[in-house]
């Protein structure tokens, strides 16, 4: 996922007999877990954290308004086409999905959210279905049915017009058909996503076994939309809501008010809170501004949250002080902040070896606000998920002990290039920090000996246009960033690495580019893995990757340090997304 959040996935079918494993998945799947559960669904009983309403926050009152302060607008409204961490909490207000993340008291796990369990499987993953829960109604009262889920899942196949989501659902649902999405085949049928007889359950038929789809469902391609609300592209200003919130107004980069949707029944819900009359989004401040005016608690700041903004600049103002102790949000976040370099416009590997080595990991840091904004980092996969996990070197240093650019080796690698690039496009969004860190690597590079094409882009809409392949200005490497899309090798490896999620004219979240033969041949041998032996071939893969291919280069895990104003309640850490949480918010009396 990147905050910047982005991902993606797999294709073929594997032959493999597992129908006679009778496996079933129920029961709670918590982060960090198994992804398989081995109990059959008559044997579990629905657990308390399935079953809606969600527990009270401790003090919350209804009514007021929430604002929320951000620097840009979100990528995108649209749940089909959204793929980036912030937005993906946010939109739960709204947007409701097969199954979504539940954080109480800290603890996370995974839950149904429009399904009423988690999932049964009964050959090995390569089928699954989901019983729905009954009375679920949209913003008009109309009742959200299966159709209407499926009809979410076919529009995603349309990513030619719906650009920028995840192709989770293109990846694993089988296809006989070939269909293509509803707008370019409008007769035609999704076959391997079927709806029962009475509408109570919903069966995906994938390509190949997959153990630990029920994390794949809580993406927006898993959500319910009425055909008959289905504007394609417009879809994006205004989604049709099945959460606690609708959305009453959006002028897009500048506003977005949201109202309570009052069709919503948190009996139904084992997710989400709705104590505010209004969330309201203010977009464009400037990083400093935004800081300055959380940092003040006067006026709007008091009732305000600032979700996309990590305190930087005046971070020692309120580091370790007793008086914002309690508004100050302090944490480890998942996000990756990395570069990723084209193998497409940067064909020579000793030449992308030079660029490793030109990193000046300090130099970044630093720019990003120092060691308190950042652990450096030499692999994507945190340490934490420990199956996938390789603590190898990059540019045979250790970047713990040894941060600083290699300049020596990286000026030898590019003396060995036989298709000499020394001018590099570099892409980064124009947003908090991030100018700063491209400016840090600039300088760096420059060093070497390679100039740089500074190429500044929005706030939002970065991703779409970065991954755009064999058009004029395509980018040589692009700063950017990932959480995994659940805690796992899975969820980061084939979004990041995978040459099978590209097509000819969009790299999707492979910002790389990358499509090696021996790599692609580690994919094929993972895919027929049980998860436990797939992550181990899925570590091995990153570590080729960066060591080998030198395609990818990470910097370091973002440490957090986000604000909200005195008067609110309820805000959280996600674990689910990683992301300040306002699904709990509440004005304080």
């Amino acid at each position: 996922m990147t905050t910047g959040l982005k991902k993606k996935h797999l294709l073929g079918r594997v032959q493999m007999n597992l129908k006679k494993k009778g496996l079933a998945v129920a029961g709670a799947l918590t982060l960090g877990a198994s992804l398989i559960v081995s109990i059959t669904a008559a044997e579990a009983a629905t657990p308390a954290s399935w079953v809606g309403p969600v527990p009270a926050k401790t003090g919350a009152t209804k009514g007021g308004t929430v604002t929320v302060i951000t620097q840009a607008d979100f990528e995108h409204l649209d749940p089909a086409r959204n793929y980036v961490g912030g937005t993906l909490d946010f939109y739960r207000l709204f947007i409701r999905t097969l199954t979504q993340y539940r954080t109480v008291n800290g603890k996370t796990e995974l839950v149904p959210d429009l399904a009423a369990d988690l999932g049964t499987t009964n050959d090995g993953g390569l089928s699954w279905t989901f019983k729905l829960r009954p009375n679920l109604k949209y913003e008009d009262g109309s009742k959200i049915t299966c159709e209407d889920l499926k009809y979410g899942t076919m529009r995603s196949y349309n990513d030619d017009i719906l650009d920028g989501g995840t192709t989770y659902a293109k990846d694993f649902i089988d296809n006989p058909t070939n269909y293509k999405g509803p707008y370019t085949d409008p007769n035609g049928d999704l076959y391997g996503v079927q709806c029962s007889a009475k509408g109570d359950e919903i069966t995906y038929v994938l390509t190949q076994p997959i153990p630990y789809f029920p994390y794949v469902t809580t993406f927006g391609s898993f959500t319910a939309i009425p055909k008959a609300k289905d504007t394609k592209q417009n879809y994006d200003n205004r989604p049709f809501s099945s959460g606690p919130y609708k959305i009453e107004s959006y002028d897009r980069g500048k506003q977005l008010t949201l109202v309570r949707n009052s069709y919503w029944d948190a009996k139904t819900d084992p997710i989400r809170w709705n104590y505010p009359d209004k969330f309201v989004v203010k977009m464009g401040a400037d990083q400093n501004v935004i800081e300055q005016m959380m940092i003040s608690d006067s006026g709007e700041a008091k009732t305000s949250v600032a979700t996309d903004t990590n305190i930087v600049t005046n971070l020692s103002k309120v580091l370790n002080k007793p008086a914002y102790k309690d508004r100050l949000f302090n944490y480890l976040s998942p996000y990756n902040r990395y570069y990723a370099i084209n193998v497409d416009t940067v064909k020579d590997v000793n030449v992308r070896k030079a660029i490793q080595c030109a990193f000046d990991f300090k130099s970044i840091v630093l720019a990003a606000g120092g060691t308190t904004a950042g652990q450096y980092a030499n692999s994507t996969i945190p340490p934490s998920i420990k199956s996938a996990y390789r603590n190898f070197t990059v540019c045979d240093r250790d970047v713990a002990k040894n941060p600083e650019a290699q300049i020596a080796k990286a000026k030898a690698y590019l003396a060995k290039a036989t298709d000499k690039k020394t001018t590099l496009r570099l892409a980064y969004r124009d947003k908090g920090v991030e100018p700063l860190r491209a400016a840090a690597l600039e300088q760096a590079l420059k060093a070497v000996g390679f100039k740089v094409i500074m190429d500044k882009y929005p706030g939002s809409g970065f991703y779409a246009a970065v991954a755009k392949r064999g058009v004029a200005n395509e980018p040589d490497i692009t700063q950017t960033s990932w959480a995994f899309d659940w805690a796992a090798g899975s969820g980061i490896v084939y979004a990041l690495f995978d040459g099978r999620t590209m097509s000819k004219d969009d790299a999707k979240s492979n910002h790389s580019r990358g499509n090696f033969p021996d790599i692609q041949k580690l994919f094929a041998q993972a895919d027929q893995l049980a998860p436990a032996a797939q992550e181990k071939v899925l570590g091995d893969i990153e570590q080729k990757l960066i060591q080998d291919k030198a395609a990818h280069v990470s910097v370091y895990f973002e440490v957090s340090h986000q604000m909200a104003g005195s008067k609110l309640g309820g805000i959280q850490v996600d674990g689910g997304w990683g992301d300040l949480s306002v699904i709990g918010a509440f004005v304080k009396k």
